[in-house]
């Protein structure tokens, strides 16, 4: 088979699982409730060479709505859910099941936004106005508020993720007048480090942790662009002094082997060894778009646009960017979350227009990479010579992205697969 008919895309026929009703039991201080939806269908497809699998996380039972957050290496899903009042709850779904979390205020449902395998999670509880809590749920999924800055208030806090040793980042601000934001660091809830600021600037703002306790997120500047930074060893890092770097960037992860993603100069981007570089985009999907998550095989995960206002998921696997799809019906999906075994969640809307949580597993079903040019199993100068030679022509080999000319297009993936694909 060629490369060009490896890439050719078709679908496969749904597969389908039947509806199961869940009985009640207790899960880690939660109830699991009745549901003919908790485990809901799948449905597969081949985009190139890789198959998508979405599944349908369910709803809670007469609810109308669900989004997933975060997941685990587990396999724990945390995300919210409207009951059957119309009331917005906190629930996870373990081992196929729906249940009901405990929120931190009955006054609004907060956002997991993360979860380590402990099962302890990092998210935000917006009040209204400029006031937010930044909430931790411990492995029994106990909710707590986030310590404040002496000069401010838990009410005052927002947090975005967590590592697996139950260190959290965030932001909290300083009280008044001034309600500085400063990008934090907690230990569970309590506060534990003040990051400041980076270059003169009066904001900044923490987004993701690795186990080693490296911080990424976005600062101002004295001059008030926004910068990605790296906080490292009590130094912050100004990612837009790395080669490629703009003053228009903001880092939303890294991962244990200290690569970053993010948004640089407006699009889909990751740092690594001190640069830059865009990722590439699946055929018809816009690049301007944070990239959001990252694991450590070096999976990315991007909500991205296709045309506003509809949105698609993004994965890239060995550099290839592959748009992970919508339930059957649906017109959006959105990624929020990826875990170790590049199981991503989020949400997607159904044929009936309501969003529901949803799960993706993408498998590959032909070569590892379609950057690797000559087949010989990892992306180096090999490669970049065929495709260089092939640059204006249509040469089916060293088209990389399959679209008829070899261009800068297929010159970006296949830079954005050195030293990860085929590694």
């Amino acid at each position: 088979m060629t490369r060009r008919e490896r890439g050719t895309t078709s679908t496969l026929r749904a597969v389908r699982t039947n509806r199961v009703t869940a009985a009640t039991l207790t899960i880690g201080g939660c109830i699991a409730l009745p549901s003919a939806v908790s485990a809901s269908p799948s449905d597969s497809s081949v985009n190139g060479s890789w198959q998508v699998t979405i599944t349908d996380l369910g709803l809670l039972p007469g609810g109308i709505y669900s989004s997933a957050y975060a997941i685990n290496d587990t396999g724990k899903i945390t995300g919210t859910a409207y009951d059957a009042s119309g009331a917005l709850q906190n629930v996870q779904w373990v081992n196929g099941q729906i249940s009901i979390m405990p929120g931190f205020d009955a006054s609004g449902a907060s956002i997991p936004e993360d979860l380590n395998d402990a099962g302890e999670g990092a998210g935000r509880l917006v009040i209204g106005g400029f006031l937010s809590y930044g909430i931790y749920w411990d492995s029994q999924n106990n909710a707590f508020a986030c310590e404040g800055l002496p000069s401010g208030a838990s009410s005052l806090t927002k947090a975005h993720g967590i590592n697996a040793s139950g260190q959290v980042v965030g932001i909290a601000k300083e009280g008044g007048p001034n309600f500085f934001g400063h990008a934090v660091v907690w230990l569970t809830n309590a506060l534990q480090t003040d990051l400041g600021f980076m270059g003169g600037g009066t904001y900044s703002e923490a987004y993701g942790i690795n186990d080693l306790g490296d911080v990424v997120g976005v600062a101002a500047i004295a001059n008030t662009n926004q910068h990605a930074f790296l906080w490292q060893n009590g130094q912050y890092t100004d990612l837009s002094t790395w080669s490629g770097g703009t003053s228009n960037s903001k880092a939303y992860a890294i991962n244990n082997q200290g690569v970053i993603v993010g948004l640089n100069n407006n699009v889909a981007s990751r740092w690594q060894n001190g640069s830059a570089l865009p990722l590439p985009m699946p055929p018809g999907i816009s690049a301007f778009t944070p990239a959001i998550d990252i694991n450590d095989a070096g999976d990315i995960i991007a909500t991205a646009t296709k045309v506003f206002p509809v949105e698609v998921g993004v994965l890239w696997r060995n550099g290839e960017p592959i748009a992970l799809g919508t339930l059957p019906g649906g017109t959006i999906s959105r990624a929020r979350r990826i875990n170790a075994a590049g199981e991503i969640v989020g949400e997607a809307n159904a044929a009936n227009g309501n969003f529901h949580a949803v799960k993706w597993t993408v498998t590959s079903i032909g070569p590892p990479c379609s950057a690797d040019i000559n087949g010989n199993g990892t992306v180096d100068a090999a490669d970049l010579s065929v495709l260089l030679g092939g640059w204006g022509s249509a040469n089916a080999a060293a088209d990389v992205n399959d679209d008829g000319t070899v261009n800068a297009a297929d010159l970006s993936m296949l830079l954005g697969a050195w030293g990860v694909c085929g590694s």
